[in-house]
């Protein structure tokens, strides 16, 4: 007896029943594994989740590029009346076709008002003041400008208006030498160089916002916030009006969420990076991309080619090496989309 207890406790299990034993916890770790590869991979991004919307994929670069590998467009409503039932018009996304040719292992997601709300509402959802000027925002072209902010600052990425084509793969944008310094890219998009002004342009020199690229969590996207937040409720009180009630001409936008303010915000970041830059003229001129902290500045023809100034290549002669980007200006913003 004692004999064939000990034969049973070193073979607890019939030989047969130990083999299916085996098999059975590898076939359970394999389906695991299966099962979680598949999910990393088919899972929906950019679907709002309950704790952190946003792309729902590994987007690090292997290269030692910062900038978050994802694209992004906005379009909302024309008017917060059409709300849910809103449909977006495929024609106007004829020139998304460029970002997926270029970048074709970037994820892209196309931000609609649904999950624009839901996002906000999740990530920003301690900051009272921000969600109800947000939500009061009448002007689609004041709620694109802020949640393009507001996205960039979470998620990192490129951000691009829908009325953009990219001209070269995001990951030639940034030098090689300086990749693992990089953090947040603009572009020019007025130079005034020794001419005149232009039009609803008060700076010298104004950099665009219709295409921005940047790490998550980059200052000077909180920074931007704050001034849009002020200069809304400044404009809006202004008028004896609350954000709600309140519709802003275009110089207002432009100097509130978008790129007159922009300029403001972007160009007191880089005298915090040099010290030595003392007014928007120091940039005047630049034919080369360059590094000011962790913010990379491009020429004007690398997000601003085609235009009728300052110094701006022509469209109508073959693209300039230093162009990354053109912007084709359907003006948008001002009625609808971003």
């Amino acid at each position: 007896m004692l004999a064939q207890f000990h034969q049973y406790r070193r073979n607890p299990l019939p030989i047969s029943w130990r083999k299916l034993n085996r098999s059975t916890t590898i076939y359970i770790v394999f389906s695991i594994i299966a099962i979680a590869l598949l999910y990393r991979h088919y899972s929906p991004i950019g679907v709002p989740r309950e704790a952190e919307p946003g792309f729902r994929i590994d987007t690090s670069s292997e290269d030692g590029l910062l900038i978050s590998r994802k694209i992004w467009q906005i379009m909302l409503p024309p008017s917060s009346s059409e709300g849910p039932s809103y449909k977006i018009d495929p024609e106007k996304l004829g020139d998304t076709a460029s970002w997926l040719a270029q970048n074709p292992d970037y994820p892209y997601k196309l931000v609609g008002q649904k999950w624009a709300d839901a996002f906000i509402g999740t990530r920003f959802a301690g900051d009272a003041r921000l969600l109800h000027t947000y939500h009061s925002l009448q002007n689609p072209g004041s709620k694109s400008d802020l949640l393009r902010y507001l996205i960039l600052s979470a998620e990192g990425g490129v951000y691009t208006d829908t009325d953009t084509v990219a001209l070269k793969p995001i990951d030639v944008w940034v030098p090689a030498h300086l990749r693992r310094r990089v953090r947040l890219i603009v572009g020019i998009e007025f130079d005034q160089l020794d001419g005149g002004g232009w039009a609803e342009i008060p700076h010298e020199l104004q950099f665009c916002q219709w295409t921005i690229a940047a790490a998550p969590g980059h200052p000077v996207f909180p920074a931007m916030v704050e001034r849009s937040l002020d200069t809304l409720e400044y404009y809006a009180g202004g008028h004896n009006l609350t954000v709600s009630q309140y519709s802003p001409t275009s110089f207002e936008v432009m100097n509130s969420t978008g790129p007159a303010a922009w300029t403001d915000v972007v160009f007191a970041q880089l005298q915090l990076a040099d010290p030595e830059i003392t007014t928007l003229r120091n940039l005047s001129g630049m034919t080369e991309p360059t590094l000011y902290g962790d913010i990379l500045v491009l020429p004007i023809d690398g997000f601003g080619m085609g235009q009728p100034h300052s110094n701006s290549s022509s469209s109508d002669g073959p693209i300039p090496e230093a162009a990354l980007v053109k912007h084709n200006f359907r003006g948008s913003w001002r009625s609808s989309e971003g």
